[in-house]
Parts: C-alpha cells; sequence; structure tokens
C-alpha cells in the first residue's frame, strides 16, 4: 500500500467526514444557497475537528514509536544483546541471505559502561586509560556520551521502517510525517544531550556538535521532577550492569517488557566512590578536570570503592 493511499484511509479511520449522496428530492427541498453554505460549513468544522485529532493523537503515538526504538537500539544494539538472542540472528539471515548474522559490537557503548562508575562519573586513572576498553573511547571526544549530528541522521534511518506505516494509516501526507519523524528525533536527541554527557561529566554538546537546548533552559530541565526521574532511571541502568533500565528519555517500554528495576531495588546494589554523596549531578566539564588535576599533580592512583580498587567487569567489555 503507497503512503498516499495509506493516509487515505487512516483520514476515514480519525474522522475526515465522507460524502454522502442526497436524493434530488431532499436536495431541492432546501434552498440552493442556504444549502450549500450549510454543507461547507459543517464540512469544514469536522474536517477541522479530525485535523486537529490526528495531530494531537501524533504527540503520544510518535512519544510510544520513540521509546520503542530508543529501547531496541539500545538492548538490542549498544549492548550487544542481537548476538545471544538466536531468533534475531536467524531473522536476519532470512531477511538478508546471509549465512552467518554479523557480530554487534555497541558502538562503544558497552566500553562507556565499563569506564562508568556507579555515582556516574568516568574513570580517570591510568591504568583503565591504558585498558583495551578505554582505547576504543579515544576517538570519541564525548566518551560515548553525546548524540553527535552524524548518530542522530542514524535515528532517523532507524525510525523510518516504524513510524511511516502508523503515520500513513493516521492519515499524514508523505511531507507531514517526515516532519513529525524529524521532529520526534530532534526533541529526543535535544533530551538526550542535556541529561546524558553532563550526567557523566563531560562537557554539555554545542550545537555546532549536536541538538541541545540552551544551557541557561537545560539548567532549568535538570531541576524539574522529569529528569530527576530520567537521572535516577538512568543510574539504575549502570548500576545494574546494563541488563534493566533501558530507556533513557522516553520511559515506557521497560514497563511493558519487564525491564523496569526501580529505585528502591537497585540502589541498594551501587557502589559509590568515595564523594558520591556530595558531586553535583550534572558536573558539565568533570571529566577532562580530573585528568587535568591527574596531570598536574601526577596522580596513579585508581578509583576506589570502600578502599578496594574496581576491576573490569568482563561481561561489560567486548569482545
Amino acid at each position: 500500500m503507497s503512503f498516499t493511499a495509506a493516509s487515505t484511509m487512516g483520514k476515514a479511520l480519525v474522522g475526515v467526514p465522507v460524502t454522502q449522496t442526497k436524493s434530488f428530492r431532499q436536495m431541492r427541498a432546501v434552498p440552493a444557497g442556504r444549502r450549500s453554505s450549510k454543507v461547507v460549513a459543517m464540512a469544514g468544522a469536522e474536517t477541522a475537528v479530525a485535523v486537529a485529532t490526528r495531530w494531537a493523537l501524533a504527540v503520544p503515538t510518535m512519544y510510544a514509536v520513540v521509546s520503542f526504538n530508543e529501547y531496541v537500539t539500545h538492548r538490542w544494539f549498544q549492548h550487544a544483546e542481537f548476538n545471544k538472542t538466536d531468533w534475531m540472528k536467524a531473522l536476519w539471515c532470512k531477511l538478508t541471505g546471509a549465512e552467518v548474522a554479523p557480530k554487534c559490537d555497541g558502538g562503544g557503548h558497552i566500553e562507556h559502561h565499563a569506564e562508568t562508575l556507579d555515582d556516574m562519573s568516568l574513570k580517570t586513572d591510568p591504568k583503565w586509560l591504558k585498558s583495551e576498553p578505554a582505547k576504543m573511547l579515544v576517538n570519541s571526544k564525548y566518551r560515548g556520551t553525546a548524540f553527535e549530528y552524524d548518530i542522530t541522521g542514524l535515528m532517523v534511518l532507524q525510525m523510518l521502517p516504524t513510524s511511516i506505516p502508523i503515520l500513513a494509516l493516521m492519515g499524514f501526507s508523505a511531507p507531514s510525517g517526515m516532519a513529525i519523524i524529524l521532529g520526534a528525533v530532534a526533541i529526543h536527541a535535544a533530551v538526550w544531550n542535556s541529561l546524558h554527557p553532563a550526567m557523566h561529566g563531560m562537557e554539555d554538546i554545542p550545537l555546532s556538535e549536536g541538538l541541545n537546548v540552551p544551557l541557561p533552559l537545560a539548567k532549568m530541565l535538570r531541576k524539574t521532577g522529569y529528569y530527576n526521574w530520567l537521572y535516577k532511571n538512568h543510574m539504575g541502568h549502570h548500576v545494574m550492569s546494563g541488563r534493566m533500565n533501558y530507556n533513557v528519555c522516553c520511559p515506557g517500554m521497560d514497563h511493558i517488557l519487564g525491564t523496569y528495576c526501580p529505585e528502591e531495588e537497585w540502589y541498594a546494589k551501587a557502589r559509590m566512590p568515595a564523594g558520591a554523596e556530595t558531586r553535583d549531578p550534572y558536573p558539565a566539564g568533570e571529566y577532562n578536570r580530573r585528568l587535568q588535576e591527574r596531570a598536574e599533580k601526577g596522580m596513579v592512583a585508581a578509583e576506589l570503592v570502600d578502599g578496594v580498587e574496581l576491576e573490569l567487569e568482563p561481561e561489560l567489555v567486548s569482545a
């Protein structure tokens, strides 16, 4: 079914009026001028309501689509669970004709987990920086924490297969549907970039490198209940070794698929490094400041938790 055909059907589903044919006697009973103006007015009012309803429904619909795509990408690609899911690999081979499914490496995300302490700060000790996982992040300016424009472009492509059919069935034209998809991806990227890099101590990403909200607005948003919930939810994701709370900006799919872990369950398992209780939740630039401090003072000690040096968790390091 073409986008245009699906869009036409979708308009009927959401209430765009369907023209009915009246008999000649019924039409003759009403004066022509009054009849035509009344019909036009009623049709216009009904069409306006249908259009407004369709656009209003687009908001929760796209939230659900983004939540789904965020979850799928984070769990099966970034955490490489695709490699452990036989039916996904079999489906890939069937659709592509390949004999063997490709191996996901997570794009540096697994290494990002290995680098992150439970207070959300990043390791800066020389032993870690010389490790193979750390070397995977050397070419990433934001250590795998930001949605730069190339990542946002990939997300647009990823959104198309799930978004286009849904928006077409809702009655949106191709240009309107594309505008909605771009808008949803842009909002997601802006929320991600105002939340994720700074919480891990990286610099706030400028608009020249990725979509973001103005810094004064970002600082206001970080004080809201929504951002506070997102922050704690993502902290739980790290504390649980990346096996729970896959949604970052658009919670929802975790609750549906049973991978949501509330704070009261994950907090007891957290291994907080010294100073975690006084750490600013969004210490933008912390990582580079710590590197500079270590260089100036010649500090070589590893980050400690309860006086013990943390070892790399093998399951977090991609093979």
